[in-house]
């Protein structure tokens, strides 16, 4: 222990006074508490399609957030366009009888009432009701200021949560690794496993509801369309959306079919309109005793399943706080509680906190290395600059040819700017490349580069040489793990280059450039090793010394290691999960 330790009553003094000021913080800024919660929440819903967009295409994953902003724009306009005509059609179908009504408010308006000695006529009752009235509209008017700031702060508002989401999904793998790196170490399994199981919770109720208002919206809208009842579209979709209200939604869309079926009937069956209303409601009944009885404990599961009535209370203390957000978020928030109150009562009574672990859980954490809270099953490397000492004479061979342009730089140093342009034109060169491959180009594209890297001085694979010390590193890893090589250069010399360090039994698996169709950084490289090695890729790690090599393993999924021996410098590699100077640094991260 350091002598310039603090106490432990110097700690509590600091707890306490953080714990002050954090509730201070959520006192004075409550008023953003809501959207800050909605934006969080859609960067959770939002995070899986970006994954699956940048994994698929290999696409940045600000271009991939903003991909997924526009199809929600586009369905966002969509749905109100299709579904106006029924709204507007249920609107008119609801006719009045004018003079009925007319002879109705005469009767009212010379009616009086005798209550005991005092006898009340209505008509003046209503006079002076509707005085009241007109007086409370008018002051209305003088709060037309006030409604134009509501809006304008409704739509700051708006912007807010956008801009936080994009930013909270783009990031979200930079905010994990920090929120790890900065947990001390004793407390990272217990946070890594209440995570994963939090995550499981609202993973599997919003994807569960999901599946589960489609599969009602479904079935609704088969039911209604068999009855001849219409606005089918409105009824369906409104029913889906109603399974994110717990309890109190599966009613409200009962009530609508049943309002329409009493207002239009049914095309063909031979009812009056309350007798179909009836039958609507019947259906609408077994629909949703099928979902609450078979469907939502085998698709929701039982992670969140409670029972009803604490849903219910739960539903409406947080209608009470939060408004419709804490009707939405009932479930999975005290499904949640019940994990969190667990694990401290469990705590408190030193018991083991997760006395009923996955299997795969399980196996996981038999795993010597972790990164990202992930175990580390295979580790994947890149050739140049990674295993190879090679880009560096690239690097000096253009700043040779630039002369005294180089001048013309900062400090008469064009290394940096250099390396900055050959990373960044990688990525497109190999987009290029993938292109060309589509109308078998890309042979004679080979071609060309092999020239230019020949004209700058780039290195023939029988001049190469490994990094020193690497073999014993590989060696050394390979006692713990299953490694493979994943690289841009051909097989044959890749091959030539193994062979010639004795390097070749290191590898379980050799990724190739004729291997794939798509190169680093798309996330194809990554995954065929992956596939070939048998493990997920998100219990893969990619070595490389490049933005192409860090970007293709977040892409698939796996998590990445920058090393500083190639191209890349610590600021162009800030999106790795771990750099370090050279391949010899790994086992002691892993």
């Amino acid at each position: 222990m350091q002598e310039n330790g603090w106490s432990n009553t110097t700690k509590l003094v600091v707890v306490l006074i953080l714990i002050v000021i954090g509730g201070w913080v959520l006192v004075t800024f409550s008023e953003a508490l809501p959207s800050i919660i909605i934006a969080v929440l859609l960067a959770y819903l939002l995070t899986p399609p970006t994954n699956w967009i940048v994994r698929r295409t290999g696409l940045p994953r600000g271009l991939a957030v903003g991909l997924i902003y526009l199809i929600l724009l586009v369905l966002i306009i969509l749905l109100p366009v299709l579904l106006s005509p029924s709204i507007a059609s249920i609107a008119s179908s609801v006719q009045f009888d004018v003079a009925a009504i007319t002879a109705l408010a005469d009767n009212v308006r010379n009616m009086e009432i005798a209550l005991g000695p005092v006898e009340l006529k209505v008509g003046e009752v209503l006079l002076q009701s509707a005085a009241g009235l007109q007086q409370l509209l008018s002051s209305f008017g003088s709060q037309a200021l006030l409604s134009v700031i509501n809006v304008l702060s409704s739509l700051f508002w708006v912007a807010f949560v956008i801009v936080v989401t994009f930013w909270l999904v783009k990031d979200s793998y930079k905010l994990e690794n920090w929120f790890f790196e900065h947990l001390p170490k004793p407390y990272r399994r217990d946070i890594s496993h209440l995570l994963h199981e939090l995550d499981l919770i609202w993973g599997s109720f919003f994807k569960g509801t999901l599946v589960l208002a489609i599969i009602v919206g479904t079935l609704v809208g088969l039911s209604m369309w068999i009855l001849g009842i219409q606005h089918v579209l409105l009824l369906a979709i409104f029913a889906g959306f109603m399974e994110f209200i717990p309890s109190i939604g599966p009613t409200l869309g009962a009530l609508l079919a049943t309002i329409v079926a009493f207002l239009g009937g049914s095309s063909w069956i031979p009812l009056e309109n309350w007798a179909v209303a009836i039958l609507v409601l019947a259906i609408y009944t077994a629909i949703f005793q099928f979902e609450q009885v078979y469907l939502y404990p085998r698709i929701v599961g039982r992670r969140v399943n409670l029972h009803p009535g604490i849903v219910f209370v739960g539903a409406i203390l947080g209608a009470v706080k939060f408004g419709l957000l804490g009707v939405l978020l009932a479930a999975p928030v005290l499904a949640s509680a019940r994990v969190l109150g667990r694990y401290v009562l469990r705590r408190l009574s030193d018991q083991e906190p997760f006395p009923e672990k996955d299997e795969t859980i399980a196996a996981a954490i038999r795993w010597r290395g972790m990164l990202r809270g992930e175990p580390v099953a295979a580790v994947l490397f890149d050739l140049d600059g990674t295993l190879a000492e090679t880009d560096d004479y690239i690097v000096r061979a253009i700043m040779a040819k630039l002369g005294p342009i180089n001048r013309l730089f900062p400090n008469n140093d064009a290394e940096n700017y250099i390396r900055r342009w050959v990373m960044r034109l990688e990525p497109v060169a190999a987009w290029m490349l993938a292109r060309l491959d589509d109308v078998d180009l890309d042979d004679d594209a080979f071609k060309t580069v092999r020239r230019i890297r020949t004209l700058l001085g780039y290195k023939k694979t029988s001049d190469l040489q490994p990094v020193a010390g690497a073999q014993a590193t590989l060696q050394e890893l390979r006692t713990r793990y299953r490694l493979g090589l994943v690289t841009t250069r051909d097989r044959h010399s890749t091959q030539r280059f193994l062979n010639q360090h004795g390097l070749t039994d290191l590898f379980d698996v050799i990724i190739a450039r004729e291997d794939v169709r798509r190169l680093k950084p798309h996330p194809e490289p990554v995954l065929k090793a992956a596939e070939t090695l048998g493990v997920d890729p998100a219990q893969c790690v990619m070595v490389g010394d490049t933005l192409a090599d860090i970007r293709s393993a977040r892409a698939a999924g796996a998590a990445s290691v920058g090393v500083l021996t190639g191209f890349g410098a610590k600021e162009n590699l800030s999106e790795a999960d771990v750099i370090v100077d050279s391949v010899n640094d790994l086992p002691q991260w892993l």
